[in-house]
């Protein structure tokens, strides 16, 4: 029998449908992801199968005895339980066999008895059927993988961060002997290389589970199918993410030309109709009336919600950006975090910091804002910037006002229209515009962050984990505007989608060795190096070794008019950069206009044209890097 099984599942609140319909089945090696926009349904279906919510239509059937495991978004914890007691609860009937084992180890200590040693002895058969003897270490394998060495075990659940607790209940539920995992958004709080082994533990897991989540990477790393929520009901589709990205791309398109075919003849047949229903063809007209009652109409195709983000830069900030030499910063003298850090960063610059929960890129970000106090070295800051900051946490907001009263604050002498016109962009309309910010999900929260920022037209965006709470159409929103951004990004993300198709340099939080030392520093890696190579670099161990560093080179000097030109020879290649991406915009917007597909040879131009354009970007991209590389070497002579 199945695990679980929806049959023709509903629930309304108010009146209107939230689900309705929805058929599904969960087998014993199911490896789901569901997915779909924010408000979609998505946590309701959830709360229904785990018996939180009833349904007003249908009904769920479950396995007899079927054992689930939930992880919640943001995790409640006990704050008065220790972290390891709390975790060696998850397998409960482990810890009574251990309790049990030592109670009659110690009775046959003191007296021999056979009836005792004949039940200790099945105490250890079912120690081993159970897998107690592995526990400890599957323990430490869990634990250690998700961040928490040995020495943080006997802390109590208060001294964790909420992030903290969330994968300390992740680390349980992993631990746990359940007969279905339902993880939603597991990544929320997980650094690269932990969701990187998290996709490796469930993948190689033969147990069923079903994970909610926005990062494609990851669906792709970890399903076998999606169940996606559309028109407030469930749509099943075989493979991983970019298979059912692929298929509903291609299904899209042609039901689009079905449609504006249908529509078309539709519009031919009702202009026959007026023109012929009292004239000779009459009977004609009557007859096409018929079958246009007959008719099976196409749906007009869904689509996606339409967000469209415009960020828009005011004045062009100086070349140089930031030029950090020998920099060291740390939580005080006693925890320093990075040292001798010697990075840049240029005008139109995308830049992603990629390191470690807890090595020091959103400090880093602060010290940029000139946030955060140094302890050594210097920072050189460019001319005519305008910083807007993205806080992962959103601590700008102010959760006693409405959404519409946020903006309007920014603005006090626009019209309501207005302030209106521009919350519409970001989603925010009808009665969502006279929510209070303190009652908004963490999308939403998300989404009217982003509307601020925006609005202060700025020309270098330092960004502290934008996606979070993001669904996909909305990052995809997100990264089509800050793509098409005029000035300069410096990012934290970990959702290696977002990276690889942002970022065009990395700094990345690293451990150099001097010698026989190692200490936490930042460096750029080698030029040309991508998204999946600087994440290597950022999670690699470096090996220690006896010998020296080679001295240092003596650099030679320049004249400032060499240092001209080559600042001239960077100005002029962005520029290039500049003519190149806009042409490819206007061909990506001439395909995704299904007219220009009648014509089959301007296709096949346009897309050799557009992967000239994407070989020259990339052969540019390394030129800048050289040059900026060699400037900024001779800048800081």
């Amino acid at each position: 029998m199945s695990l679980v099984q929806c049959v023709d599942l509903g629930i309304e609140f108010a009146g209107n449908h939230i689900l309705k319909e929805v058929n599904c089945t969960i087998e014993h090696n199911s490896k789901i992801g569901l997915i779909g926009p924010n408000g979609c349904g998505k946590s309701t279906l959830i709360k229904m199968i785990m018996g939180a919510l009833e349904p007003t239509e249908g009904q769920i059937l479950k396995a007899r005895k079927c054992r689930l495991a939930y992880l919640a978004q943001n995790a409640v914890l006990d704050p008065d339980i220790r972290m390891i007691d709390y975790i060696e609860n998850a397998r409960p009937d482990i810890l009574n066999l251990k309790h049990r084992m030592e109670s009659l180890s110690a009775a046959l200590a003191s007296t021999h008895d056979e009836s005792t040693q004949a039940e200790l002895n099945a105490t250890i058969e079912a120690m081993h059927a159970s897998g107690a003897f592995e526990q400890d270490n599957n323990v430490k394998y869990v634990l250690t993988s998700l961040g928490f060495p040995p020495s943080e075990w006997p802390k109590h659940i208060r001294h964790f961060s909420g992030g903290e607790q969330t994968r300390i209940c992740l680390a349980a539920l992993l631990l746990m002997d359940y007969d279905l995992l339902i993880l939603d958004e597991p990544t929320n709080h997980l650094d690269i290389a932990m969701t990187r082994w998290l996709e490796r533990f469930l993948w190689g897991n033969p147990r069923p589970y079903m994970v909610v989540s926005h990062d494609r990477v990851f669906l792709d790393n970890t399903v076998s199918s999606i169940y996606y929520i559309r028109d407030h009901t469930l749509k099943i589709s075989k493979g991983n993410y970019s298979s059912y990205y692929e298929a509903d791309q291609i299904a899209a398109m042609a039901q689009e030309r079905q449609w504006e075919r249908q529509q078309k003849f539709i519009d031919e047949t009702k202009a026959f109709i007026r023109k012929n229903i009292a004239g000779q063809k009459t009977a004609m007209a009557k007859s096409r009336i018929k079958m246009l009652e007959r008719m099976d109409i196409v749906q007009k195709p869904h689509k996606a919600r339409d967000v469209k983000l415009r960020i828009e830069g005011t004045q062009r900030s100086g070349n140089d950006v930031f030029i950090l030499k020998d920099l060291s910063f740390g939580i005080g003298e006693d925890r320093v975090l990075a040292e001798r850090v010697s990075i840049s960063a240029f005008w139109q610059d995308r830049i992603a910091l990629i390191g470690p929960n807890g090595c020091g890129k959103t400090t880093l970000l602060k010290i940029l804002r000139d946030d955060y106090e140094i302890l050594s070295g210097e920072i050189k800051i460019g001319a005519s910037l305008r910083i807007a900051y993205y806080d992962q946490h959103q601590s700008y907001l102010d959760e006693s006002l409405t959404v519409m009263d946020t903006l309007w604050a920014l603005v006090p002498n626009e019209p309501r229209g207005y302030v209106l016109s521009w919350l519409a962009r970001f989603g925010f309309t009808g009665d969502n515009v006279d929510k209070l910010v303190g009652v908004l999900s963490g999308g939403e929260k998300s989404r009217l962050y982003l509307s601020v920022l925006i609005h202060e037209k700025p020309n270098l965006l330092i960004m502290d984990e934008p996606t979070n709470h993001l669904d996909i159409p909305m990052r995809d929103a997100l990264l089509e505007a800050l793509s098409g951004f005029q000035g300069t990004i410096i990012f934290v993300s970990h959702d290696r989608h977002f990276i690889s198709h942002l970022a065009n340099k990395f700094w990345i939080f690293t451990r150099r060795v001097d010698g026989d030392r190692v200490y936490p520093s930042v460096e750029e890696p080698p030029i040309g190096s991508d998204a999946e190579a600087a994440i290597e670099l950022a999670f690699s161990e470096p090996e220690l070794s006896k010998t020296p560093p080679p001295p240092r080179e003596r650099k030679r000097k320049i004249n400032p008019w060499h240092l001209e030109q080559m600042h001239k020879q960077i100005e002029d290649k962005n520029a290039e950069v500049c003519e190149h991406k806009d042409r490819l915009d206007a061909i990506h917007k001439q395909l995704s206009d299904t007219a220009t597909y009648a014509d089959s040879t301007k296709v096949l131009r346009l897309n050799a044209e557009c992967e000239e354009i994407k070989a020259r970007l990339s052969s540019l991209n390394l030129e800048i890097a050289e040059l900026e590389d060699k400037y900024l070497e001779l800048a800081c002579e």
